[in-house]
């Protein structure tokens, strides 16, 4: 079996949200859209360090999704009564050089700002190391077989923590729902996330920093938790259905059940398109719960760009690769799936 690196370089991996905003040219209209693209930054550390700098309210720059800090990513934001020219010029060049980078860019303006689903999907440029000859002589071989996937949909380790840190986000979220504070506390102390180090120096009750904290970052926190019980019952569903041996393994802490024949992803899809998930949203001054539907197996086509040799490591070698997929979806999982299917064909 192949196992492949993924993230060697945060420049293997590139993330272009796919988003079609209702741009006017209305300078007067209530939000301002901009384009962010970040390297070496989480979107919360994002949002705050925006602000900071522009002098705007937080809660004024709203997302549509989340995007990894161990990546190059691009993204759309919301900024209700807009930032001044002169603030994104001073934003850039604070952020514009470095090992962690960000840039802003105006996009236009519109009457709507952003919040979650309402992104269409992510596209992905992704180069995967540590490949072996064989395995590429067989994705070469394969031609245009080789892009046609169908995965099972996890949500991957980046859903619980930050590169690496623990993956306890979720372990954070049931202490939340618990209201067992102290112990949420002590996992952001120790999760190396933006939010660790105000952790560390916080000295008041431990339900007082939940409250003073960005609402949206609880809200994760709560998601992550949901996040890690869906994950659960795919699995179990994938036991339920299965009729050849199943990849029982765990990733950074976090387990997995990963079906080693396509027949079974075809049966787990049959069984069940999607599976019910409860969703945690800060939304008019408070905390919502509400429910919501995932899909089980999500369809998708890699585009093999281009081979060769891994730089990184000699006598292994490397494909790009090119992908698409629907909002919520992680092309580590895809591709990870994507990479023992191919290697499967040998």
């Amino acid at each position: 079996m192949e196992y492949p690196i993924l993230k060697a370089h945060d420049t293997d991996f590139v993330v272009q949200e796919s988003m079609v905003l209702p741009v006017q040219d209305d300078q007067d209209a209530p939000f301002q859209y901009l384009r962010l693209r970040k390297r070496g930054y989480t979107t919360f550390e994002a949002v705050e360090r925006i602000a900071a700098v522009c002098g705007v309210p937080a809660s004024d720059l709203s997302t549509a999704g989340l995007k990894d800090e161990d990546a190059v990513t691009e993204q759309h934001l919301a900024c209700r009564g807009g930032l001044s020219p002169d603030g994104i010029a001073e934003f850039n060049t604070r952020h514009g050089s470095g090992e962690r980078t960000m840039r802003l860019s105006l996009h236009g303006y519109g009457h709507q700002g952003l919040r979650a689903g309402r992104l269409e999907g992510n596209g992905f440029r992704i180069i995967v190391r540590g490949l072996s000859a064989g395995f590429v002589r067989t994705v070469e071989a394969l031609g245009e077989r080789a892009g046609d996937l169908f995965f099972v949909n996890y949500y991957d380790t980046q859903r619980f923590g930050v590169a690496g840190g623990p993956r306890t986000t979720h372990q954070i979220g049931r202490a939340l729902l618990e209201e067992d504070h102290g112990t949420a506390l002590g996992l952001v102390r120790e999760s190396k996330s933006p939010e660790a180090e105000r952790a560390r120096l916080f000295t008041g009750p431990a339900a007082a920093f939940f409250d003073r904290i960005d609402p949206r970052v609880r809200a994760f926190y709560l998601c992550a938790h949901a996040s890690y019980v869906w994950n659960a019952q795919l699995a179990a569903l994938l036991r339920k259905v299965g009729r050849h041996p199943l990849d029982e393994t765990v990733r950074e802490g976090i387990p997995y059940t990963f079906a080693t024949h396509r027949d079974d992803v075809l049966a787990l899809l049959q069984e069940a398109t999607a599976l019910p998930y409860e969703r945690h949203r800060w939304d008019g001054g408070e905390m919502r719960r509400t429910q919501g539907l995932r899909p089980t197996v999500v369809q998708t086509r890699v585009r093999v760009d281009r081979t060769g040799e891994d730089t990184d490591t000699p006598g292994r070698y490397a494909c790009e690769l090119t992908l698409f997929l629907p909002s919520g979806c992680y092309a580590t999982n895809a591709v990870a799936q994507w990479v023992a299917w191919a290697g499967s064909e040998r």
